[in-house]
């Protein structure tokens, strides 16, 4: 670039290109974060209300929304206020990114993938999606971003997937297996995935503590706004909104299966055999990430089976003996939890996941991937990455991990 360019260029020129990245975000989220998804190709842009399509000058990111004073040029019905806002965040996250990194590799790669949390916190937020055109999309970006200068870098974004992924899947199956009922949806695998193929494999744990921690929050604040908000009185038969409760007991029962792990460190830790453990629970979620990566080549249906809602157990059972180099705690931790999640798996049906936005809200799901998309987001946007990974890596080299 010329030496001759303003102090800040680089900074205003992310951020204006932010905005129009922005404003196909808007898009993004709409059109694949509904039932049946659309096309973000064809139609172009158009006034959710009205359906005229929109001209060039009315589409100018913030600025029309401005000078249009929130109102549709042809109808004149109220513009969310959703797309400007939207499109401020996303001039942030790269205006941002230029000020912390300048012009290079590490700038676009932390603005994609700022960008994509923001459109799946979005759509989980409104209709507890996570759409695999985020997700798994940005995934391969991650990957592809990673391989560039150095093509043995795309292994390490890879593994950063796959123990992500894993990670998620055995929770929703060890949750599911003891509620009895779907936990955890795939779109929370994948998401985690995209995190790891990002951040990398030390990421995973600070994120999942942390977005469970956030996505608690937030239903816990929601549910009393819920409760205590106004019902609107120009409405003369309004219908009675369902209030989500929180499932104290649900909540026993997964924090009992969250300490399953915590129990099984401290007793390797008593007995000497951490180092052992870790690496063989490692290889647990390298083995449950492959197992969902390769559901996707598997025919539809199949997960109504009773054995498909432990693939992700199983495979974790197989890569805790083999990856393990067959030592005897790796075989020992592979045959119980195989043996435990097929055993589990006959007793009975799991009880699906309401099908609705409404039902979902009802029943008390929590958000997770909106926790999940602002815990990484925290840690991609403080810079605490690298000392997170450091910390980790220590830990690693000190328990024989690494």
């Amino acid at each position: 670039m010329p030496r001759d360019l303003p102090a800040g260029f680089e900074i205003v020129a992310a951020a204006v290109l932010g905005a129009m990245i922005g404003s196909f975000l808007n898009v993004c989220i709409l059109r694949w974060g509904s039932e049946p998804k659309q096309s973000v190709v064809t139609p172009r842009s158009r006034c959710p209300r009205c359906g005229k399509g929109l001209a060039w000058h009315d589409n100018i990111p913030v600025i029309s929304w401005l000078l249009l004073r929130a109102r549709c040029r042809e109808c004149r019905e109220p513009i969310s206020v959703q797309y400007p806002l939207i499109e401020l965040a996303t001039a942030a996250i790269w205006g941002y990114m230029a000020w912390r990194h300048g012009i290079a590799l590490e700038t676009l790669r932390g603005a994609i993938f700022g960008t994509i949390l923001l459109g799946i916190a979005m759509t989980d937020a409104r209709e507890y999606i996570i759409p695999h055109e985020f997700s798994i999309g940005g995934t391969l970006v991650a990957i592809a971003l990673a391989a560039w200068p150095d093509p043995t870098q795309a292994l390490v974004s890879v593994q950063g997937a796959l123990a992500g992924a894993g990670a998620v899947l055995l929770i929703g199956e060890l949750s599911g297996l003891a509620l009895g009922q779907e936990a955890m949806g795939g779109g929370d695998c994948a998401l985690m995935g995209m995190i790891g193929a990002f951040l990398g494999w030390e990421a995973i744990f600070p994120v999942l503590l942390t977005g469970a921690l956030i996505s608690t929050v937030l239903f816990l604040l929601t549910s009393m706004w819920s409760r205590t908000a106004p019902s609107i009185p120009s409405d003369p038969e309004p219908e009675p909104a369902s209030v989500p409760s929180f499932r104290w007991r649900l909540v026993a029962r997964l924090f009992a299966v969250g300490m399953l792990p915590i129990l099984v460190v401290a007793a390797s830790v008593a007995l000497g055999l951490v180092g052992d453990v870790l690496n063989a629970l490692f290889y647990g979620l390298l083995g449950a990430g492959l197992a969902y990566y390769a559901s996707f080549l598997l025919p539809a249906g199949v997960y109504d089976r009773w054995w498909a809602r432990v693939i992700g157990l199983v495979a974790a059972a197989v890569a805790m003996s083999v990856g393990a180099g067959l030592s005897a705690i790796g075989v020992v931790l592979g045959l119980v939890i195989g043996m435990v999640a097929l055993w589990e798996a006959r007793r009975g049906r799991l009880v699906a996941s309401p099908a609705t936005t409404q039902g979902l809200h009802s029943q008390g799901y929590l958000p997770f991937g909106v926790g999940l998309a602002l815990a990484a987001g925290v840690l991609l946007f403080s810079g605490a990455m690298p000392l997170v990974r450091d910390v980790v890596l220590e830990y690693s080299r000190f328990l024989r991990l690494a």
